[in-house]
Order: C-alpha cells, then sequence, then structure tokens
C-alpha cells in the first residue's frame, strides 16, 4: 500500500541567486522519499544483471546522488 503524501510549506530566506538551486534540491529530495521504496525494489530486481566492478552500496550511492543533481 502506497503511503499517504501529504503537502509541506516551508518558508526560507536564501540569497535569490540560490533560491532556483535551492527549489530543486528540495522537490529532487522530497520525490527521492516519495519514490524511496520502488526505486529499490528496481535495483534489486537488476542486482547480479549489470556487469561492473563497483559495489552495491557505490551503485546505490550513484542512484542518490544522481537524483540530487
Amino acid at each position: 500500500m502506497a503511503e499517504e503524501l501529504v503537502d509541506v510549506v516551508i518558508h526560507v530566506k536564501v540569497p535569490k541567486k540560490y533560491a532556483e538551486e535551492f527549489r530543486k534540491d528540495v522537490e529532487a529530495r522530497a520525490w527521492y522519499l516519495a519514490h524511496k521504496k520502488e526505486l529499490f525494489e528496481n535495483l534489486k530486481k537488476l542486482k547480479g544483471i549489470m556487469k561492473t566492478d563497483k559495489s552495491w552500496k557505490e551503485l546505490k550511492r550513484e542512484l542518490y546522488e544522481g537524483l540530487i543533481d
């Protein structure tokens, strides 16, 4: 069963030149939290299929970092 999503409104003051970047970072983090379970289920399905020298931990870290960028 999917978790209930709620709206959260936070007012912060940031320098104008960073406002859009800050908004995008917060939205990316919120998207990740809302989809975290399905993302890791998909990763588990792919485990062992992809040939790589990287560890499972490194691949998970790269996935998370890719969502933030």
